[in-house]
C-alpha cells in the first residue's frame, strides 16, 4: 500500500502500527501472531478479517493546537506528547472527520484556546467524537480544562449542528491533570445525553464515557463466533463476566434459560439496564459487583452453571477468580481477551484443572494496528479423560511408595478444592486403584462394588494420591 496515499503522517502517528503492510498481509501476520502462543495448545482457526478496514472506529478522539494562529485539529502522540496534525485519518469515519474541522473553525469565531498541555494553558484538552454505525447519529463530547468556562455554549452547539445536522448530542466535560480521558462531570448543552447502536439486532445505549468495542462491524463477527462457541441451549445458565454494558449476554438471552451479567463499574450497569429495558429482556440479571467476588460467593454456594462468558481487562483473569471458576466447574468456557499473552497464561491453568482447549479464532478488531482479538472455547474434560492413569493394580495393592493418613488427605483437598471429603470416599477410591480393600464399602446386587462418590471429589482424591506419592502418573 502506498503510505502517502492512505495517510499522509503515517511515519508520524503511532496510531497504525502496521500501515506499511497491505491489508492480507497484516492478516497474515496477525494470524502468525497468534499461531505464536496457540500452536502448541491447540490448532488455529484462520483469522476473521473485516470487509472494511478503513473507516471503521465509532469513536474519535482529537487533540487541537495553535498552527500559524489558526485551531487545527490532530491526532495525540504518546510518545513526545504531541499533536500530530491532520483532518482526515483514515481509521475515523468521514463524518467524525468533519466534525474536528468545523469545530477548528469555531473555536476560532469564539476565540477557545485548545490547551497547551507543555505550558499548561488553555480551555479545549480534546473532543471525543461518538457515532452510531445504525442511525448515523453523533455524540459531541467537549472535555474542558476544570478550571476554564466555556462561552456562550447553548450558541456553539447550535452552530454546531447548524453545520453538521446528524449531531445528536454535545456535552461538555471537566478534566484535571494531564492524561488523556473523557472527563468527568458531564453536562449537555444540546440534545439528549446518549445515542443508540444495534448489534446482532439488539439496541444499545451509548452513553459519554460507555465502553463499547471500537469496530461495530467486527463487533458483530466476534460476538456472533462468541456465541456459536458457547452452543447455548434452553436450560443452560450462563454467566456473562467483566460484562460491561450487557452486550453479549443479551445477546445470547434468547438462546438460554437464565444469564448472569456481572460488571464492577456502576455507570455500565446503569447503561445495561437500559439496555435490557428497551430490547425487553427478562432472563439476563445484571449484577453490580466485582467478577472475582460474585464468582467466589458463586462456588461457595455451589451455584449450578453450565456456560461461562469471560471477556476481562487486558490484565486478564486473577487466579482466585479462576480457581472459583472450576470449582464451578461449568461444561464450556468461552474466553474474549484483547491480550493474548494473559489469556494463554489463564488458559495453561484451566488446562490443569479440568479443561481442554477446543477452539482458537482471531478476530482483526482493528485493522492497520498491531491489535488481535482472540475468542476461545474451552470444554470440561470427562471424567473418566481427568482420571486416566496407566497402573498395574496388582503391583499397586498394598505396595504404595508412599502414604498419607485420611486427615492428611482431607486436609490438603479442602486446602487446594474447597471439598470435604469422607473417610468413605477415601477408602472407596482407594480400593478402586487396589490400595486396599475394606469391609465398610457398599455392595450391590452380585456383590459388585458400587461406587457412591461425586465424580469431583474422585478426581480430588485422585490428585491427592498422586500429591502423597501413592500413585504414579
Amino acid at each position: 500500500m502506498d503510505n502517502k496515499k492512505y495517510c499522509s503522517v503515517s511515519k508520524k502517528c503511532s496510531g497504525c502500527q502496521l500501515s506499511n503492510m497491505d491489508y492480507r498481509r497484516q492478516l497474515r501476520f496477525k494470524q502468525n501472531e497468534v499461531r505464536i502462543r496457540f500452536n502448541r495448545l491447540c490448532s488455529v482457526q484462520k483469522i476473521l478479517g473485516a470487509e472494511k478496514p478503513l473507516n471503521y472506529r465509532n469513536k474519535a478522539q482529537f487533540m487541537f493546537r495553535k498552527v500559524k494562529g489558526r485551531t487545527a485539529s490532530g491526532i495525540y502522540q504518546s510518545a513526545d506528547k504531541t499533536v500530530v496534525i491532520t483532518d482526515s485519518c483514515a481509521l475515523h469515519t468521514k463524518e467524525q472527520n468533519e466534525v474536528a474541522k468545523v469545530l477548528c473553525s469555531l473555536f476560532d469565531s469564539f476565540k477557545i484556546e485548545p490547551y497547551d498541555l507543555h505550558k499548561r494553558r488553555g480551555l479545549v484538552k480534546s473532543v471525543i467524537v461518538r457515532q452510531s454505525f445504525h442511525t448515523g447519529e453523533l455524540m459531541v463530547v467537549i472535555v474542558c480544562d476544570y478550571k476554564g468556562n466555556f462561552p456562550s455554549e447553548k450558541t456553539f452547539a447550535q452552530s454546531l449542528v447548524e453545520q453538521i445536522p446528524k449531531v445528536a448530542s454535545v456535552i461538555l466535560t471537566k478534566h484535571r491533570g494531564t492524561t488523556i480521558t473523557q472527563g468527568e462531570h458531564p453536562k449537555v448543552i444540546y440534545g439528549k445525553a446518549s445515542i443508540t447502536d444495534r448489534i446482532c439486532s439488539l439496541d444499545f445505549i451509548i452513553s459519554y464515557n460507555s465502553f463499547f468495542q471500537i469496530n461495530p462491524m467486527q463487533t458483530e463477527v466476534l460476538y456472533s463466533t462468541a456465541v456459536k462457541m458457547a452452543e447455548l441451549t434452553k436450560e443452560d445458565t450462563v454467566l456473562d463476566a467483566y460484562s460491561g454494558t450487557g452486550t453479549i449476554g443479551m445477546i445470547c438471552a434468547p438462546l438460554c434459560k437464565q444469564v448472569y451479567s456481572v460488571e464492577l463499574n456502576e455507570n455500565a450497569v446503569k447503561d445495561a439496564r437500559e439496555n435490557k429495558r428497551i430490547n425487553n429482556i427478562d432472563n439476563v440479571s445484571l449484577v453490580c459487583a466485582d467478577s472475582e467476588e460474585y464468582i467466589e460467593a458463586l462456588a461457595q454456594d455451589n451455584s449450578p452453571l453450565d456456560v461461562a462468558l469471560l471477556d476481562p481487562p487486558r490484565a486478564g483473569c486473577s487466579r482466585s477468580f479462576l480457581t472459583a471458576l472450576c470449582r464451578l466447574s461449568p461444561k464450556r468456557i468461552v474466553y474474549i481477551s484483547c491480550n493474548m499473552d494473559t489469556q494463554v497464561r489463564d488458559v495453561r491453568y484451566l488446562l490443569k484443572n479440568g479443561y481442554e482447549l477446543k477452539k482458537v479464532q482471531g478476530v482483526d478488531m482493528f485493522p492497520f494496528t498491531k491489535h488481535t482479538e482472540t475468542v476461545i472455547l474451552l470444554s470440561r474434560k470427562d471424567v473418566r479423560e481427568r482420571i486416566k492413569f496407566d497402573v498395574n493394580v496388582e503391583d499397586l495393592h498394598g505396595r504404595a511408595s508412599s502414604t498419607a493418613t485420611y486427615s492428611e488427605i482431607k486436609a490438603y483437598i479442602l486446602e487446594k478444592y474447597g471439598l470435604k471429603v469422607s473417610s468413605l470416599y477415601i477408602a472407596q477410591i482407594k480400593d478402586k486403584c487396589g490400595f486396599e480393600k475394606r469391609e465398610n464399602y457398599n455392595i450391590g446386587e452380585g456383590k459388585s462394588k458400587e461406587l457412591i462418590c461425586p465424580p469431583e471429589k474422585e478426581q480430588a482424591i485422585m490428585d491427592a494420591f498422586r500429591h502423597f506419592g501413592m500413585l504414579r502418573d
